[in-house]
Formats: structure tokens, C-alpha cells, sequence
């Protein structure tokens, strides 16, 4: 396989654990992200906390040098939006934004929304150094009023190192009516 770009092998490793987490069942996939967005018990919402933590054998913390911002602040069930990452560090991400989760908050803590049957195309895209990306997802439907947040799950590029590490880059709370 050949690519044109010189982030092809970190490319290639980033799809790799792309498709191997974004292609186990939707129950795992649940189960997954809640672990990696939902906050402990302990914390109390401000609007963006993401514990660290490990999800398989890669390490996640919450990537504070990306921000994610949507196209809007209110939106309706099912209704289109737009995510923007903002690289404000010196290393590059692949992400997917169809892979997003939408989370719910309830009693002070985010939950994560049940998806099943969603579907996504695996792609890996790059957010490179000091970049900016946007892509396109939608929310799920049907959908309760209520305040959520969007997390994506990103893999830091590491040239010639053996593992990579997971971030998740989280939304500020956005309405739903």
C-alpha cells in the first residue's frame, strides 16, 4: 500500500485503532466511551471534564492542547452540525468525526447516548500541527430536550514510538429542543 503523504506509517497505525474501535459492537462501543468521557462521580460538571484512564492497552486523557467548538449552540434531534478541531499543540491527530459520541448531562454527570445501528465510513483524518479541521455528523433521533456534549476520540501521532496514545477532545454543552 502507498501513500503520498509523510504521515503515511502514523496514518496507517491511527486507522488500525480506528477500526479496531469503532468496529466492535454498539454495546461495547457504549461501554467504551463511557469510560473514556464520563466523568467520575466525584467531580462535579463544569463543562469539559474528561478523567485520564486506559481503554484497552492505550492510555486516554483529554486532549487540552485541541478544541472541539460545533457550528452552533442549539440544535434539534437528528439535525446536522459541524464539528471544528482546533490543534493548538505541535503534534498531529487522526480523527474521525463520524465517530463522535454524544453525551447526555443528567444529574450533574455525562452520560453517553445509545446509538445502535449507527454506521461510519473508517477513515482517519489528520488535524495537523497548529491546524484546524472541520468535519460534518449529525445528532441522533429521536433525541430528548436537554444539554449535551460532543466527544471525539483522537489518537496522537508518535513517529517511532511503539504505542499510541488516545486523547478525547470534548464540546462545550450545546442544547437540545
Amino acid at each position: 500500500m502507498r501513500y503520498g503523504n509523510r504521515h503515511a506509517p502514523a496514518a496507517l497505525v491511527a486507522t488500525t485503532l480506528l477500526l479496531a474501535s469503532g468496529c466492535s459492537s454498539s454495546a461495547s462501543r457504549d461501554a467504551d466511551t463511557s469510560q473514556v468521557a464520563a466523568p467520575s462521580a466525584t467531580q462535579p460538571d463544569t463543562s469539559r471534564p474528561v478523567p485520564s484512564g486506559a481503554v484497552g492497552d492505550t492510555a486516554v486523557v483529554r486532549a487540552d492542547s485541541v478544541v472541539l467548538r460545533t457550528d452552533k449552540t442549539q440544535y434539534g434531534a437528528g439535525e446536522a452540525m459541524t464539528l471544528t478541531l482546533e490543534n493548538r499543540s505541535e503534534s498531529s491527530y487522526a480523527f474521525n468525526p463520524c465517530t463522535r459520541a454524544v453525551e447526555r448531562e443528567q444529574d450533574g454527570k455525562w452520560t453517553t447516548v445509545p446509538e445502535p445501528g449507527r454506521m461510519c465510513t473508517m477513515e482517519a483524518w489528520i488535524l495537523e500541527p497548529r491546524g484546524t479541521r472541520t468535519g460534518p455528523t449529525e445528532l441522533p433521533t429521536p433525541l430528548p430536550p436537554g444539554r449535551y456534549r460532543v466527544v471525539v476520540r483522537m489518537t496522537r501521532e508518535q513517529p517511532g514510538a511503539g504505542q499510541a496514545s488516545a486523547v478525547v477532545a470534548v464540546s462545550e454543552p450545546i442544547t437540545v429542543s
